[in-house]
């Protein structure tokens, strides 16, 4: 009986130590002699334990010194657990794939001789720190366990029941079940971890109430917004100490771009309208009870219109007769319409800051006009008022004066705006025009990959803008300051690159010079991105130093004043500058690498990225001192310093304002500038003024461009019986298409007139080198007559014009773009025809033979066929060289 119950004694000892966690061993045999055995031989243990192993050898009088491994790692690892040279073994949190682990000691002395103990790792005891929410309604709740030891497959028992649990991770659970109304009261719970060694913790109340029934309400239950504006809505739940809501908009999670969003807030929400009105126009705000999903409140809001704000009129004053106005503001919205004395004028949406509109002003309406912006429903409301002067005081200039002079200063001359010049001269013109609100390109998306959006937006701005010579300037400096698509490709590049030249266009033209050199398109085009401070013996990149100096800004010989070479001894023109010179540049450029990326950290060489203007990394610049065209380049400048201190050089020199002004001319009036004329503009670039216009600043735009402008050679011409014959210039096709479409009063979103003017030899912003699609120096074949467009005009590109003539006329340019051919349709006879086209398209300088061919091409169509009349002149007079060549 004794030894009986010895034994039932050692049993229930060790399930006893079993479920409190305890560790369970077992006996170790004495070993053999000289034979190594481990001590215990085997164990019982939970995730976290820790068990003390040691090693004997038989016959000897002292430990051995052994090696400890766990499933022959030595040491152990985090999956089967640790063990310390003294034979401390930490178990893992978790037992291992099989739960077995094998404790091994080899005998330092004698690595034959090894022992080894046998683990059982089980599921350790779990513990319970928090369950929430500490009160639980009758019916379906959600709870959340937080403590410690969860194990995979670990449930969650609430009160005699288990609940479907989700193991979120090792210290949190989730679980779902149903409270009744016989657990109202303290609730215990508890977390049970599976096999191995299936265990539970210690339990935790949780309080069940019985609130009564769930209700969730929101106030308001409607509003009317525009955008701009927010609507807080309040939420209110009875019965459930669980206020927790969830929000949507149109059933989509907080909202999105198209129906605006929710902002949640403590007891509330707040609701932000998108930027644009939806249609339909109102959506749905609901609320949702995270105690119960089936209980919900939905409020209505509806949308309308912003109220739009007028800031500026363009122009400010008009003559009667047709005209163009710009408006410019903000929260205009599509559909807006602009009213002139009360009357709603054909309006073009262009922006949410942009509007321009067309009408016909009365000389009874001589005075200030009220000029207001309507939004249309829903909400259809308008702007404050602002006022445009209608001038009746006769015509200042000829309409032949109009044209020629909108042919110089803008894409082309419309009805409307040779109208109002007409009227109010070409002062009050060229102050609107400086005064005007600058184009823009939109952003590219991630996803553009090409130019195509920005050639479309050139187009688009070219044909609809109101800073017309703004953008002129912009597109003549692009021509001068190349920069190509067939290595610059960035939509983001090209377009920071237009942005500068559209800024600086009627600025100063140093600020031309520093923001395009430092754009990271041209350091990519001309290669002073990560040009490297050189070495001993070696040479800075010269490429953009040689072209700055060469086609940018002074030339390749040294000019007088009014443009023409300086001749030495043997008639042999100077040159401006010497090889060592282009070095020297090459060395001042060194050091700048393309713009840091968001989040990223400044590099000697940055990778290719274009968001912004090249950064310098000063180590990589050399700071030496140089000589540059005759002056002393101080040593010690940073990047930045020096930059300034080269173009300022370069700026001052005496060749910059002949050589920038010719081009000029030569883009804007005439291929063969006379060399007063071009001094006179030299003039105004170095005194910064002409006339009132101009700051006095050296390289002022708006002085440069009111002297081209202005000048007698240019106004020459105005009168028909002052022509010169060698006056003009042949129309470049990029501008010839916006001429034709603008005269026409396109209707376009800027598609169908790249693959036009590609077919042409000018595909936009695709030059193919840094010499422009021709040169300014160019001589018309068996001529002495300078002709830079002649150098793309042959066979091929001559029937391209007619071509391109002829889908306008006839057919199309795309679907968005659509010109507008009813005030020729209902000129009249066809000899009125004529003379419309005669007035709008050659200031009346269309010569009697080709009159008369035209009329009988016209009186070849039946007489009551007025629309292919009216066609066929059109296509006459726009493909004739009366018309290819601006006079």
């Amino acid at each position: 009986m004794r030894v009986t119950w010895t034994g039932l004694i050692a049993v229930l000892s060790l399930a006893l130590a079993g479920c409190l966690g305890g560790n369970s061993t077992t006996g170790t045999k004495e070993p053999q002699k000289f034979q190594l055995a481990v001590s215990p031989s085997s164990a019982v243990l939970r995730g976290g334990d820790t068990q003390t192993f040691s090693a004997a050898e038989g016959g000897a009088s002292t430990a051995p010194t052994v090696a400890w491994s766990v499933n022959g790692v030595a040491g152990g690892n985090v999956a089967t657990g640790t063990i310390s040279s003294a034979g401390v073994y930490v178990a893992p949190e978790f037992p291992p794939t099989g739960g077995a682990v094998t404790i091994t000691a080899v005998e330092t002395a004698d690595a034959t001789k090894t022992a080894a103990s046998a683990v059982t790792v089980n599921n350790p005891i779990p513990q319970v720190t928090t369950v929430t929410p500490a009160s639980i309604p009758i019916g379906a709740f959600t709870l959340t366990v937080n403590g410690a030891h969860f194990a995979t497959g670990a449930a969650i028992q609430f009160g005699t029941g288990m609940l479907t649990t989700t193991r979120v991770s090792s210290t949190k659970l989730t679980a779902a079940g149903t409270a009744t109304s016989a657990e109202v009261g303290n609730v215990p719970v508890l977390v049970k971890n599976p096999d191995p060694g299936s265990v539970t913790s210690a339990t935790v109340n949780a309080k069940v109430v019985n609130a009564g029934p769930l209700t969730i309400a929101i106030s308001p239950t409607s509003a009317t917004l525009r955008p701009g504006s927010n609507q807080n809505f309040g939420v209110a739940i009875t019965g459930n100490a669980n206020t927790a809501v969830t929000w949507t908009v149109n059933n989509a999670g907080l909202g999105s771009p198209t129906n605006g969003y929710v902002n949640p807030q403590q007891g509330y929400g707040v609701y932000s309208p998108p930027g644009i009105v939806p249609s339909p126009n109102t959506v749905t705000v609901t609320v949702t009870s995270a105690a119960d999903p089936t209980k919900k409140a939905s409020a209505t809001v509806t949308l309308i219109n912003p109220i739009p704000v007028l800031t500026a009129v363009n122009p400010g004053s008009l003559g009667a007769g047709p005209f163009l106005l710009t408006v410019t503001g903000s929260k205009f919205v599509n559909g807006a319409t602009v009213s002139f004395g009360g009357q709603a004028l054909t309006t073009m949406f262009v922006s949410t800051t942009e509007l321009t509109a067309t009408g016909t002003a009365s000389v009874a309406q001589a005075g200030n006009v009220a000029v207001l912006v309507t939004n249309p429903n829903p909400g259809s409301s308008a702007s404050g008022t602002l006022s445009a002067k209608v001038v009746n005081g006769g015509q200042v200039i000829s309409a032949a004066a109009a044209t020629r002079f909108l042919e110089q200063s803008t894409f082309g001359p419309t009805p409307a705006l040779a109208n109002q010049l007409q009227q109010t001269g070409f002062d009050i013109f060229l102050q609107s025009q400086f005064s005007a609100t600058s184009s823009t390109y939109p952003v590219p998306a991630d996803t553009d990959t090409d130019l195509s959006k920005v050639q479309t937006a050139f187009f688009k701005n070219a044909v609809n803008d109101g800073d017309q010579l703004r953008q002129r300037m912009a597109f003549a400096l692009n021509e001068l300051w190349v920069v190509g698509a067939n290595k610059v490709s960035d939509p983001v590049g090209y377009t920071n690159y237009m942005a500068a030249l559209t800024k600086d266009g009627l600025g100063n033209y140093y600020n031309v010079m520093k923001d395009v050199t430092l754009t990271a398109a041209m350091g990519h085009w001309l290669d002073m991105v990560n040009n490297d401070k050189p070495g001993t013996g070696q040479h800075a990149n010269e490429n953009y130093a040689r072209e700055l100096m060469q086609l940018f800004t002074l030339g390749l010989n040294k000019l007088n004043p009014d443009g023409t070479p300086v001749l030495d001894g043997s008639g042999v023109p100077v040159p401006t500058y010497i090889q060592d010179d282009v070095m020297a540049l090459g060395r001042s450029f060194t050091g700048w690498t393309y713009p840091t990326e968001p989040g990223q950290t400044l590099m000697k060489h940055n990778p290719s990225y274009f968001g912004g203007p090249m950064v310098a990394f000063e180590s990589n610049h050399d700071a030496g001192a140089k000589t540059f065209l005759g002056q002393s380049v101080a040593a010690g400048q940073s990047a930045g310093q020096e930059l300034d201190s080269v173009l300022t050089i370069i700026f001052n020199h005496p060749n910059m304002p002949p050589f920038v002004a010719r081009q000029l001319i030569q883009k804007l009036v005439t291929s063969n500038p006379s060399p007063t004329y071009v001094q006179r503009v030299a003039q105004a670039f170095i005194s910064g003024k002409f006339n009132n216009y101009g700051t006095g600043q050296r390289g002022d735009m708006q002085a440069v461009a009111a002297a081209i402008l202005l000048d007698p050679e240019a106004r020459r011409g105005d009168n028909p019986t002052t022509a010169v014959a060698t006056d003009g210039k042949l129309r470049e096709p990029v501008v010839m298409e916006v001429a034709v479409a603008r005269a026409f009063g396109a209707t376009t979103d800027g598609t169908g007139f790249t693959n036009s003017s590609g077919a042409m030899s000018q595909s936009l912003f695709n030059s193919g080198s840094v010499f422009n699609f021709f040169p300014p120096t160019y001589l018309i074949p068996q001529t002495t007559l300078n002709g830079p467009e002649f150098a793309i005009f042959n066979t091929n590109t001559s029937l391209a014009r007619v071509n391109f003539i002829n889908s306008i006329v006839y057919g199309q340019l795309s679907s968005a773009t659509t010109l507008d051919f009813s005030p020729v349709i209902n000129a009249g006879t066809p000899d009125q025809m004529v003379a419309w086209l005669d007035t709008q398209l050659l200031h009346g300088t269309i010569s009697d033979s080709m009159k008369q061919s035209i009329l009988t091409a016209i009186n070849a169509n039946s007489s009551t066929d007025t629309k292919n009349q009216a066609k066929t002149a059109i296509y006459l007079v726009l493909s004739s060289s009366q018309y290819q060549v601006q006079r």
